[in-house]
């Protein structure tokens, strides 16, 4: 099981490489974990059903018998082509639009989820004019590279530290930030990490 320190750390690595990058970097990051959460618990939720079936029948399930594993064992839907595997595979040049287009169908294919997964516009246009992205695709990148192997499935992450690690990394933020409106800017959403936190702890029944 992954460590609240671990975790914490793991956090506060992807919140140095987005320092200066861009303004909001807590909403960049909860929704880039929160991402990784539902795709790596969707392939281990998906996992244990098909060890399940190979004990009770003595056998592997055949292809269409997998899909009514999987339409069983997911509270959410993570339409092909949206999940992590998909993002970090994607060319540099096309991780931003592929990022985005990931969220937004799983938000829209799950209504519960609009709001929490989809709040950051990954494919937003640079302000400057430049043609470019607003987050480069070169810093989106070392994003995705550096929280890859981070398993966030239930198997590797209990519910309790995955919402305390959040509050780690606000906390320290807020602690080497005291007295500027950083600190403050950072430390606000906790109605998000409610809502998340809660997410997890269904999940985890």
């Amino acid at each position: 099981m992954i460590s609240k320190q671990a975790l914490g750390n793991t956090l506060f690595g992807m919140a140095d490489i987005l320092r200066d990058k861009v303004e909001d970097y807590k909403s960049y990051i909860l929704t880039l974990l929160f991402f990784k959460r539902l795709s790596d618990n969707y392939i281990w939720e998906t996992q244990n059903k098909v060890e399940e079936f190979e004990k009770q029948y003595g056998k592997p399930p055949n292809a269409k018998q997998v899909q009514k594993i999987i339409e069983k064992a997911h509270d959410f839907i993570l339409p092909e082509g949206c999940r992590w595997i998909d993002v970090r595979l994607a060319s540099e040049n096309k991780k931003n639009d592929t990022l985005h287009k990931a969220v937004t169908e799983i938000a829209n294919t799950n209504p519960d989820l609009k709001g929490i997964i989809n709040t950051v516009k990954w494919n937003e246009p640079s302000p400057d004019g430049s043609g470019g992205k607003k987050l480069s695709p070169i810093v989106l990148t070392q994003l995705i590279n550096y929280l890859d192997p981070v398993d966030l499935s239930n198997k590797n992450a209990t519910v309790d530290i995955l919402g305390d690690a959040y509050e780690y990394l606000i906390k320290r933020f807020a602690d080497e930030n005291k007295g500027g409106t950083t600190a403050g800017q950072f430390y606000t959403p906790q109605e998000v990490v409610d809502i998340i936190v809660r997410y997890w702890k269904k999940r985890s029944k």
